[in-house]
């Protein structure tokens, strides 16, 4: 084969999968770095390394590629062992990429460190974001033991007067991130992460109020919600509005009233500026806040992450909110899933002593639930009880065993008849949708009000794995429209497709449609993935509306209108992707997978991770229509994010 490539076109006549984008980064690097051996292999190398940042990949090991080939998937002539090309082993590969002298402090494009490669400004990514946790991480606290201990006696008085037995993880998790500048709280569905993280802002308040005691400042602390995406927000929103209110009676108003109950976006509270990729807020131009909590952190990725850290004052609190299992974010790095690693590890001493000190449980209590390993992660909390799914009914079940890759136990339960929350279709076809169309998607057209139609909209989605295929989004919301339509007595909606997605006619909206946002727009406010109704005003013509999810007060309008022809790009959502769900929660659920193969090379988007996400979209029933070679195909993979970002 060819050492070097003249062309795009020749190296993918070679390659099947590269890009040109492979292929001229590929080329600069070659030249920046004046490669002048074994051209070749460094090529192909960086080919592959620029493959795996289009993945989602922080850096590429080179145990990764030791040993493999870079050729076609499918080879297309009976000479396929001449296409492609094969790497050495891991010794070889090793010994010519420190040949390269490409370590950190050589200040070039790409970097070797710990056995793997990256794109400088991804490994300078990782470094800084390490650097201001763990900066964050040495700060002492200032409450004693006996502070801290009293305010848990507040907080959880059950369980300090010997009346439960069992250890109650969210009292764990409060305590455990009460003494620290940064904390993490994961776990699955119902396990009351929200819940818990709102008595932990009461016990930071209540414990700011006792440091401050002879003072005359009133704002004990200036705090900030916020999550991913509008939708995740105004959930967040949603949950501590609700939790607050439960609290009303056994804590002091006074505290709960300094807890914000609005939520906005990463993006907002960084501030947008129009047409630059820069925020307004940075190192240089500081957040006020005493303590920011994100939620949904799965889907924060790592350039995000560090531009939001470097965004805050040094002495502010941070508290993370997440499910480690859930899909990583659609763009560069696994932030949570790295520095929340299953499983829990042990405590480090001083933090196990410091948790029997204050809380109701003894030593060996607490050792027994962690498995020892060689480092300690003092910052980390997992909830392990989830109120929602007890551990009897379907969901949880389906969802445990997903994640743990166990197909067959999944399936099994899958076809288990006479299953309250489960329900199997063996269909190739959306046929089987038509009954749920009538039971959700119609009614909500026929609302009294857009308050109930909203409440109706919450109540069911149709999840897809692709966008495209035969049971993809397109397919699937242009079926739905028609049954709709048809029902309603209206005309069905032409539907025009744009350049890069489907897209709607707004002369062609019906009162009840659901819309859903598909590029950001910052002038109107507007943003990907914002989901809104079509609604008929008094005056009789259409108008979009979107749930406000900045300003959920009584006293502040609750829904945005706008025109239909002065909306961003936009489409139906009565069936949506798994990956634009996270974050929403629907009473039900029918999730569709394809055929086996029926995608191509798009079924490599199935994985456990993402049925996972699927499943635990639903709060009280779920539907799947699959086939079991496509569902052991996705049970079976199981999604792997190359980092090097560690917090050992």
């Amino acid at each position: 084969m060819l050492l070097t490539y003249k062309s795009f076109f020749e190296a993918k006549a070679q390659i099947d999968d590269i890009l040109a984008i492979d292929y001229y980064f590929a080329k600069e690097i070659i030249d920046a770095l004046a490669i002048e051996h074994d051209e070749a292999l460094c090529f192909h190398f960086l080919v592959v390394l620029n493959k795996s940042l289009r993945e989602g990949h922080s850096c590429l090991p080179l145990q990764a590629v030791a040993g493999t080939q870079c050729t076609y998937s499918t080879p297309p002539t009976e000479n396929d062992n001449e296409l492609g090309y094969s790497f050495p082993n891991l010794t070889e590969l090793t010994t010519y990429v420190e040949q390269l002298d490409i370590s950190p402090e050589q200040l070039k494009p790409i970097v070797y460190w710990q056995g793997n490669v990256y794109l400088r400004r991804y490994f300078q990514f990782e470094q800084d974001l390490k650097a201001n946790i763990m900066a964050k991480l040495s700060i002492k606290p200032s409450a004693s033991h006996s502070q801290i201990n009293a305010i848990l006696m507040q907080l959880f008085p059950e369980h300090y007067q010997g009346n439960e037995s069992d250890i109650d993880w969210q009292l764990v998790a409060v305590a455990n991130a009460l003494n620290k500048k940064f904390a993490v709280i994961a776990g699955g569905p119902g396990t009351g992460k929200t819940y818990t993280v709102t008595k932990l802002l009461a016990a930071k308040l209540m414990m700011e109020q006792s440091l401050s005691v002879g003072t005359n400042d009133s704002n004990l602390l200036n705090i900030a919600l916020v999550a991913p995406t509008g939708k995740a927000a105004q959930r967040l929103s949603e949950s501590i509005n609700n939790a607050v209110s439960g609290f009303k009676g056994s804590i002091d108003d006074a505290i709960l009233d300094q807890i914000p109950l609005t939520a906005q976006t990463i993006h907002r509270l960084l501030g947008v500026i129009h047409n630059q990729p820069n925020f307004k807020h940075n190192e240089h131009n500081l957040l006020p806040y005493d303590l920011l909590l994100i939620d949904e952190v799965s889907m924060v990725d790592l350039p995000l992450m560090l531009r939001l850290m470097k965004s805050l004052k040094s002495d502010c609190t941070i508290i993370l909110l997440g499910d480690a299992d859930q899909l990583p974010s659609v763009s560069t790095g696994s932030v949570l899933a790295d520095i929340a690693p299953r499983p829990l590890p042990q405590y480090s001493t001083d933090n196990n002593a410091y948790l029997v000190d204050v809380t109701p449980y003894e030593k060996q209590q607490l050792l027994n639930q962690a498995k020892p390993e060689s480092y300690s992660l003092d910052y980390l909390s997992f909830l392990k009880k989830s109120r929602r799914f007890d551990g009897e009914g379907g969901i949880g079940l389906l969802a445990a065993a997903v994640i743990a890759g166990k197909v067959d136990e999944s399936w099994q339960l899958l076809q288990t008849e006479n299953n309250e929350q489960l329900t199997y279709v063996e269909s190739a076809t959306a046929g089987w949708l038509l009954p749920l169309i009538q039971q959700y998607y119609v009614p909500i057209a026929k609302s009294s009000c857009l308050e109930q139609a909203f409440q109706r909209l919450t109540k069911f989605r149709v999840l897809c794995a692709s966008r495209v295929g035969d049971l993809g989004v397109e397919s699937l919301n242009s079926f739905i429209v028609k049954q709709v339509q048809a029902t309603l007595g209206n005309k069905v909606a032409q539907i025009s497709y744009g350049l890069s997605s489907q897209t709607i006619n707004h002369n062609n909206l019906f009162h009840g449609q659901p819309i859903m946002i598909t590029e950001n727009n910052y002038q109107s406010g507007l943003f990907n993935g914002d989901i809104g109704l079509v609604w008929k005003t008094d005056e009789g013509s259409l108008a979009v509306y979107f749930e406000d999810t900045v300003a959920i007060d009584n006293d502040k309008p609750k829904f945005r209108k706008y025109i239909p022809s002065r909306l961003p790009k936009y489409e139906s959502v009565y069936a949506m992707t798994i990956h634009k769900t996270q974050g929403s929660e629907f009473e039900h659920v029918a999730m569709v997978l394809p055929k086996q193969g029926a995608l191509g090379e798009t079924n490599k988007l199935l994985s456990r991770e993402l049925l996972y996400t699927a499943i635990t979209r639903a709060k009280q029933r779920l539907t799947i229509s699959s086939d079991y070679c496509t569902w052991q195909e996705g049970v079976s993979r199981k999604v792997k994010r190359y980092s090097g970002l560690t917090l050992k």
